[in-house]
Formats: C-alpha cells, structure tokens, sequence
C-alpha cells in the first residue's frame, strides 16, 4: 500500500531538511507559479526569477517558516507578494529614469552659460544620447544607486537605508557604476572623459556627497 504525503507533511519535512520533500513540492508548485507571477510581471524570465527566488528562500529559512493551514496558499500569496514588490520597485526606477532623462535634456542645465561653462557648450547631442545610453545599460542595482545618488543627491548612508543595504554595498555598486560608465565612455577624448565624470555637476547636476570620496 502506497502512502501519499500532503503538501503540509512535506513542507513538515522541508522543515527537517528532507530534501526530497522539498524537491516534491518544488515540482508540484513551480510550472504554475511562474504562470501565476508572470500574469502580473508580464515576463517569463522575470517571472522564473521571483518563483526561483522564493523556492530558494523557503529552503534557506524553512526552519523559521510557519505554514499552518494550506500550502498551496501560503505559496501563491508570497509569490503574488513578491509580483507586487517587484513592480513597485519598476516604477520608482522608472520614476528616477524619467527624472534623469528630464535633467539630461533639459538645455538649461546642459549650458546654462558659455562664460561660467565654457565646456558645456561643445557637448553635442550625441555625446549626451550616449551619456544616457551608458546609464540606462547599467546593471538594474548600478542604476538605481547611481540614479539615486546624483539625480537625487542622496547620501550613501539614505541609500543605505532606503534600500535595506549597508552602506558598503553603495559604494561597491557606485564603484562599479562609475567604473562602467568611464569604460563605455573612453572612446571620447580623455578632456571630455574627466569633465563628463568629474565635471559632471556642471552639466547635468548629477552632484554628488564628497564625503562620499568621488
């Protein structure tokens, strides 16, 4: 006689560290979910990446994991949480990517004054529509802390907290957003290279913190 585990013993088992039983409820669970996710993120891979995410996250913190009633529900109410986050999070990115594209293309803010900037003035179209090319190509993390950092003068340590990550982290991130954006950048003389990142307040106000050290 064959006995047949419920989603709750398995997850009881999950608890334990029965591997199989979390594989168990992982085949029974995954195809759905990501159709279930990617009918709110309208994206497969995205949609992989979240059920991934949470499966991962079930099996590291399955011993603190309270599931009384129904599996089935804990398990698409966290998805369908997780759908939300992420799509919170799309729109203040895109909040902070509108707000830059704004500063950038503002012609005020590009030469405000041939006498007070005299560099501004040979900055060509061109050279901007790069310039936002190399920073809408960052990483999605790279971008947000850059976005953050200079287009909404935010210190590392109100990054830090507004995101939930240590202060380390922004820098690390802003390292290498900068890092890409010199090296996607090099194919312009090296006196536009030091004045697009180090001059950059001067054109499109992307100032930042110098306790920051930039």
């Amino acid at each position: 006689m064959t006995f047949s585990l419920t989603d709750i013993d398995l997850f009881r088992q999950t608890k334990k560290g029965d591997v199989l039983a979390f594989e168990k409820l992982f085949k029974s669970y995954y195809k759905n979910l990501c159709f279930f996710a990617e009918s709110y993120v309208r994206e497969k891979a995205m949609a992989e990446e979240i059920v991934g995410s949470f499966f991962m996250n079930i099996w590291e913190k399955r011993k603190t994991i309270e599931i009384k009633d129904s599996v089935k529900s804990y398990f698409y109410s966290s998805v369908h949480n997780h759908c939300i986050k992420y799509l919170e999070h799309l729109k203040v990115m895109k909040k902070y990517e509108d707000f830059a594209l704004s500063r950038l293309r503002n012609k005020e803010l590009l030469a405000p004054s041939s006498n007070a900037y005299p560099l501004a003035n040979l900055i060509s179209k061109e050279i901007v529509g790069d310039i936002e090319k190399s920073i809408n190509d960052l990483p999605e993390k790279c971008r947000e802390i850059f976005c953050m950092s200079r287009f909404e003068e935010m210190s590392y340590e109100d990054i830090s907290t507004k995101l939930n990550i240590s202060i380390n982290t922004v820098r690390t991130q802003m390292a290498r957003a900068l890092q890409k954006l010199r090296d996607s950048l090099q194919r312009y003389l090296p006196v536009f290279i030091l004045f697009i990142m180090k001059g950059i307040t001067s054109i499109f106000l992307l100032t930042g913190n110098n306790s920051n050290g930039l």
